[in-house]
């Protein structure tokens, strides 16, 4: 009775000084991590005062994979400091920690953190994050600059209100949510839609977060008052999250059968064996390209250590049709003259054969091999002779506002490299 007291006096004391007072310390029942941004098969214990060691769970199929370090303190964080020690036992690869996280108090403002004292030994990997003290009692924490499932579905409820967005629904998780691709392109345009550009961008690996907000900053961009032309001469695709199951589980590049969502194109055509998701992504990317409005380019667009670092391999257009790959490289640059956000573009010279002909889809009784393992930064490009962009790096962009203006610059310079209309088809393309 004296000690609860005495702790009340305390705390009215900091409170008439300004300060923070929380109604208790934090304890494991304030955290949760199967919300939005979740931490699939993670085990909390309390070690100290608001210290907490998290042990990881496994991504599915994968005992050496551990998901991303996700979760909400629900209540009682005003005034407190936080550390979180993790530790996941049987790493192969992919490490939790290999990234910079971040947190918020509202899920929208988001602040970077990162990880200290790292360490991996015998299979066995720890970090920790040291928090400040609390200035509300909800904190969230997520992989990168977090984008959920919901998250995604918010943005794209708003951008369906213009008139040039369409959202098309590809088909449902294996959890039950929609796999959305939005079309944006203006029905007002001057050019028939036969002589567009085609541009579909997406992303593979579900927490490579960043990547998702650079392409998010294309879309507000091409809705925008710059973006009138390009949107009138462009179409343009976009899939934020190719495994909508995953941000609630941490899940860092599969979706629930284990399937790395990058590492499942087949370049001879779509197959079930690819596995759920994979297979109903690549037959709607095959239904495009045997459409009227086949796509000019495919990027996949993920997050690795530096600056983006975007990679082309040329289709039969680049230096055609538009100028050589060295001018796009020149755009990006005057952009961006510092490389601050953005590398300078690769460009793969080495000679490719192109389709003879415009792409058709194999006839239903037709055996497909079932042949998997192939990467969405290349198979398409192999499967349809068409231009295509590796897009990686970002890591190093910890801010939401970083990786926007780094999207920003893409669709800019991607609107300024190809001009006008797309020319009819020849034989030889």
């Amino acid at each position: 009775m004296l000690r609860s007291a005495v702790s009340m006096i305390a705390c009215l004391a900091v409170v008439g000084a300004g300060g923070l007072c929380a109604a208790g310390d934090l304890e494991v029942a304030d955290f949760k991590f199967d919300g939005p941004l979740g931490c699939g098969g993670a085990k909390i214990e309390k070690v100290a005062r608001n210290h907490f060691k998290i042990t990881l769970g496994h991504a599915p199929e994968h005992e050496g994979w551990a998901n991303m370090v996700q979760f909400q303190i629900l209540r009682n964080a005003r005034g407190n400091d936080l550390k979180v020690t993790a530790e996941f036992t049987g790493f192969t690869q992919y490490s939790f920690h290999d990234y910079s996280y971040s947190w918020s108090y509202d899920g929208k403002d988001w602040r970077p953190i990162r990880w200290q004292n790292t360490s991996r030994k015998d299979g066995v990997e720890t970090g920790s994050m040291v928090f400040p003290a609390f200035e509300q009692d909800t904190v969230y924490l997520g992989h990168q600059v977090p984008m959920s499932y919901e998250d995604m579905v918010a943005l794209i409820e708003n951008w369906k209100k213009n008139p040039v967005v369409k959202a098309v629904t590809v088909g449902q998780s294996l959890g039950g949510r929609n796999m959305y691709r939005l079309e944006i392109t203006d029905p007002k345009g001057t050019p028939p839609r036969t002589e567009r550009w085609v541009h579909y961008f997406a992303n593979q690996h579900p927490g490579e977060h960043n990547s998702q907000w650079r392409m998010a900053a294309m879309i507000d961009w091409l809705l925008g008052g710059e973006g009138a032309d390009a949107r009138g001469r462009f179409i343009c695709h976009f899939i934020l999250i190719m495994s909508p199951d995953a941000p609630s589980h941490g899940w860092y590049r599969v979706n629930a059968q284990g399937i790395d969502m990058n590492r499942s194109y087949s370049s001879t055509g779509a197959n079930t064996a690819q596995g759920h998701e994979p297979y109903l992504w690549q037959k709607d990317l095959e239904s495009l390209m045997a459409g009227d409005c086949p796509v000019t380019t495919v990027w996949s667009m993920h997050t690795w250590p530096g600056a983006v670092d975007p990679n082309i391999s040329p289709g039969p257009e680049i230096g055609t049709a538009v100028g050589p790959a060295t001018d796009f490289a020149a755009i990006l640059t005057r952009y961006d003259p510092e490389h601050a956000l953005i590398k300078p573009l690769k460009i793969d010279e080495r000679p490719r054969k192109f389709p003879s002909k415009p792409w058709t889809p194999p006839p239903p009784d037709r055996k497909i091999e079932p042949k998997t393992g192939g990467a969405w930064g290349s198979g398409p490009g192999l499967q349809f002779g068409v231009t295509h962009v590796l897009c990686e790096g970002s890591a190093a962009l910890v801010t939401k506002k970083e990786n926007l203006d780094s999207g920003v610059i893409i669709i800019k310079s991607l609107a300024e490299y190809y001009k006008g209309t797309k020319p009819a088809p020849r034989a030889n393309q």
